[in-house]
């Protein structure tokens, strides 16, 4: 049975901490071509993502520019680990409408599942 590990290794991934302004989280969503971003603590340890929709609200804010991801950031998150099988990662992605998951292993971020990811697996095999 393969795991998210299997899908993941060697792949480059993004995150911000969580006092990086939101100037330069816009940057980095528009420049790497992402939706979404993982927020980590200065361990790597996740504490929530920033996606385009928490960028966009805030523009509504006279202070946007003076924000920073804590405080923008979405803290209830579904996350997978680096263990849990693929058929896992797929039931979360068809009963929820996320297009990609965080990858934990011992509370730290360590790379992102995508949508995209779990149908090349299982195509490979028919």
């Amino acid at each position: 049975m393969a795991t998210v590990k299997d899908v993941i290794k060697g792949r480059k991934f993004f995150t911000v901490q969580n006092d990086t302004p939101v100037k330069k989280i816009s940057k980095v969503l528009t420049d790497m071509k992402v939706s979404n971003i993982p927020v980590v603590d200065k361990k790597g340890y996740l504490l929530g993502v920033v996606s385009e929709k928490d960028i966009i609200k805030c523009f509504s804010k006279s202070d946007f520019l003076s924000l920073k991801a804590e405080d923008i950031m979405t803290t209830k998150i579904i996350h997978v680990k680096d263990s849990d099988a693929l058929e896992k990662v797929a039931k979360i992605f068809s009963e929820k409408n996320l297009r990609k998951l965080p990858v934990i292993k011992r509370k730290k971020v360590i790379g992102i599942i995508t949508r995209d990811d779990i149908i090349s697996r299982f195509m490979k095999y028919y």
